[in-house]
């Protein structure tokens, strides 16, 4: 995986991202999500890492992911501002595992934004090819990206979040 720092980005929060990045891909590479590139070779965490970029800026702009990279802008107000609550798109924002969720911490808003985008990676990169995403992959946060979000939020982030409140308390 290759990545680019901004100027105004700190170490810390690039290796958060970087951290919250390869936990994503992690997950992904499992065998029963069968993610396969235009070839119709399963990926391993190694290619999924090889072949994406990840930016990181400071520039209070959105973040966006797509088929070969994504932009983290860490600057983003849920992530270094105050608000408690992280608003998802209006289409699934009450869903119970992928909609607004609670965050706490900028650790916990950089690891629900990375997961966002890195759902959208997939879904462009692997979507065309992969067998349950053929037919659901393309419009941007329909059925395919919902798929692939909700594993990364069910079985990385949630838990992590929980965890945190756990702790807190």
């Amino acid at each position: 995986m290759r990545s680019h720092k901004g100027p105004n980005v700190t170490t810390a929060e690039r290796d958060l991202v970087i951290k919250w990045t390869k936990r994503c891909l992690r997950e992904l590479a499992k065998k029963e999500h069968e993610l396969v590139d235009f070839h119709l070779r399963p990926q391993t965490v190694a290619s999924l890492q090889a072949t994406l970029m990840v930016n990181i800026k400071a520039r209070n702009q959105r973040s966006n992911g797509g088929r070969n990279q994504i932009t983290i802008d860490v600057r983003d107000a849920e992530i270094r501002g105050k608000r408690e609550r992280f608003g998802e798109y209006k289409a699934y924002a009450s869903d119970p595992v992928i909609g607004d969720i609670t965050i706490f911490d900028q650790e916990q808003g950089i690891a629900v934004i990375v997961a966002h985008e890195v759902a959208h990676h997939v879904q462009y990169r692997y979507g065309p090819y992969t067998r349950w995403l053929k037919k659901s992959y393309r419009k941007p946060h329909g059925r395919g990206f919902q798929d692939i979000y909700r594993i990364l939020r069910s079985r990385v982030v949630n838990p992590f979040v929980e965890d945190c409140l756990q702790e807190a308390a």
